[in-house]
């Protein structure tokens, strides 16, 4: 098997190695890499210096980057996909609901950071004004109302648990979130992890952990973004297989991406 798709932007290529790395990344190390994914080095260089400008980078003092501290945020978020149905509990029907309705919608900033948090905890608009999602999540709804400001929900919103929904005409589950899709994509990824995994080692150091970058940030993604839905709306043991084969799969390229890096930064 080969993945020869290029990630998305420099942008993209550049936060997820700060993520990775165990230490401050320097420039001359992400440009080398870069050239990896056909990026050129000016792109990694102008992509660095307005990354420190949006403080999404930092420069630390022993000359490498990373994480400013609303990078950090969304990263420290991510870290916690092993755990995905840990941190699950037996759904009882009952709903948690965030109110938005008076927070407006013509900061189109501040409304992609609102939809960019609420959607990471699988909430969907249920009405105008009105997210809901299955009170299925294993956490403290004080500390989930901080996470999600952290993550850019304005601290107006109101976030509430309701016991059950009374309307005279109720959106479908599939209406909300994408049941279907959700389920091939557990499949999808996994199958596509398990077959990387018999061939890798076949593969050069260069080929290996590209093609380990690009699987492993789709699947990752997926997982940030899985709504955490519960075992009666999609097939909680396809994601736990995925999420299973995502702890085997990542153990491998954590270990080839430290491999590159070492190589990399020594030539």
């Amino acid at each position: 098997m080969s993945v020869r798709a290029q990630p998305h932007s420099a942008k993209k290529l550049i936060l997820n190695l700060v993520k990775a790395a165990d230490q401050p990344i320097s420039a001359p190390t992400l440009v080398r890499i870069g050239a990896l994914f056909e990026l050129e080095a000016n792109n990694i260089r102008v992509t660095l210096n307005r990354l420190v400008a949006q403080g999404l980078l930092i420069l630390s003092d022993q000359g490498g980057y990373i994480f400013g501290q609303e990078a950090q945020v969304f990263a420290d978020q991510q870290k916690r996909w092993h755990a995905l149905e840990q941190s699950l509990k037996q759904w009882d029907g009952s709903w948690l609901a965030i109110y938005v309705a008076n927070l407006g919608r013509r900061d189109r900033k501040q409304l992609r950071k609102r939809e960019r948090a609420t959607t990471l905890w699988g909430f969907r608009e249920f009405e105008q004004g009105l997210l809901i999602r299955p009170d299925n999540l294993k956490i403290d709804i004080a500390i989930l109302k901080q996470n999600l400001v952290e993550l850019g929900l304005e601290p107006q919103a109101c976030l509430f648990r309701a016991s059950e929904l009374q309307c005279e005409q109720l959106p479908s589950d599939s209406a909300l979130w994408p049941l279907q899709q959700l389920n091939d994509k557990y499949l999808e990824l996994t199958a596509e992890m398990q077959l990387w995994l018999t061939d890798y080692a076949s593969k050069s150091l260069q080929d290996a952990a590209r093609e380990s970058f690009l699987i492993g940030d789709k699947v990752l993604h997926e997982i940030a973004y899985d709504p955490r839905l519960p075992g009666e709306m999609i097939n909680s043991a396809s994601r736990q297989n995925m999420v299973e084969t995502m702890i085997q799969f990542n153990a491998v390229g954590r270990a080839i991406w430290s491999e590159l890096i070492a190589t990399v930064g020594n030539d």
